[in-house]
């Protein structure tokens, strides 16, 4: 669901990201995907908790979707539905794009 921000009414994946980051001890607010990718930064060696961001996923310019590092070379993000996923898998490959650390 785009646009969605909230447990009650349901994610989309910036939603989701956004809505754990503000649980968790930061106030971000709701930002998009591109806008999650904005305030982290960059890493090459990704840990639990950071974030990751592809491009291309949907036809929209810069990043178009986000999840969670979990480890292992998972994530976990908002699909249909909210769960984890295979960061090795050739589609995620094909549409990966950053590691990002929030500040």
């Amino acid at each position: 669901m785009w646009g969605g921000s909230s447990p009650a009414t349901s994610f989309d994946c910036s939603g989701f990201v956004s809505w754990v980051i503000n649980h968790s001890g930061w106030n971000v607010g709701r930002l998009g995907a591109q806008g999650l990718y904005n305030i982290c930064t960059p890493t090459s060696s990704p840990k639990p908790g950071d974030l990751v961001f592809f491009k291309g996923t949907y036809d929209t310019a810069g990043v178009s979707h986000c999840g969670i590092y979990v480890g292992d070379n998972k994530m976990l993000h908002c699909g249909d539905p909210i769960g984890y996923a295979d960061l090795q898998t050739s589609y995620w490959q094909s549409h990966f794009y950053a590691y990002g650390r929030l500040p």
